[in-house]
């Protein structure tokens, strides 16, 4: 199914089972995902649960915004594809750049979120000295370029995979993303949220979890010892297990 959302094409899935008496389970993917990241979930999932998967834009087969995009503005977007589908609660499971979203979800509409299980979970700064490192190094960088002492080639060259593969138009989308500090919201979560989270995770680590659980009211961690930062993928049969007995 497709919705616009200014001007946006959106493409979403929604399965409805009427033996099904909880609220629909709505899937956040990470950044560079799409409606498949959950694949292996879904046909287990049908016959208990009504599901909703969207592909946020530009990924999946939905379209690419002519503006750039903020993390409010995506979870404006679910909104609305949530009151074009007439559901006022939902649980959220949600990967990475798709816990972004949750988060700004749950900490506005307090009535709308039931349940989160997130996994992997963005929202927060990195505060490492390589971070901070690497950081530094890109701004000088850029000042260089800017006072044509550098090719702004060389740019193209630092940052993470995800920045390199974007098109100019979607990169300041990215920078809005990843420069917004999420910390501020989440003593504003007032749902239960279950944290699935691999220990070898180098992308949100796992000291993230910490911080999660300190300031959001009522907050559990399921460490996975060997995971990486798919550690949902990695694991499918545990975070199954994990996702029934949560939203039961």
């Amino acid at each position: 199914m497709i919705f616009l959302y200014e001007d946006v094409e959106i493409y979403y899935e929604y399965y409805k089972n009427d033996k099904a008496n909880s609220p629909p389970i709505l899937f956040l993917h990470g950044w560079g995902g799409n409606t498949k990241s959950f694949e292996l979930f879904r046909k287990k999932l049908l016959d208990k649960y009504n599901l909703i998967f969207l592909d946020f834009p530009p990924f999946g087969l939905s379209g690419k915004p002519s503006v750039d995009w903020t993390v409010k503005k995506y979870a404006d977007m679910v909104e609305r594809l949530l009151c074009l589908v007439k559901v006022d609660k939902v649980y959220i499971v949600a990967h990475s750049f798709g816990g972004r979203v949750a988060l700004e979800l749950a900490s506005k509409n307090k009535n709308l979120v039931l349940k989160m299980l997130l996994t992997g979970c963005a929202g927060l700064k990195k505060r490492g000295f390589k971070t901070r490192l690497k950081i530094a190094k890109y701004k000088f960088f850029k000042v260089l370029c800017k006072l044509k002492l550098k090719n702004s080639k060389s740019l193209e060259t630092m940052g993470s995979e995800d920045y390199k593969n974007l098109t100019p138009e979607m990169k300041k989308t990215f920078n809005n993303i990843v420069n917004y500090d999420q910390k501020y919201l989440l003593k504003e979560i007032v749902c239960p949220v279950l944290l699935f989270w691999g220990k070898r995770d180098k992308a949100t680590p796992f000291y993230f979890t910490k911080i999660f659980k300190k300031h959001i009211k009522d907050c559990g961690v399921i460490c996975v010892a060997s995971g990486s930062h798919f550690a949902y993928l990695e694991n499918p049969s545990l975070f199954f297990r994990v996702l029934e007995s949560f939203f039961s």
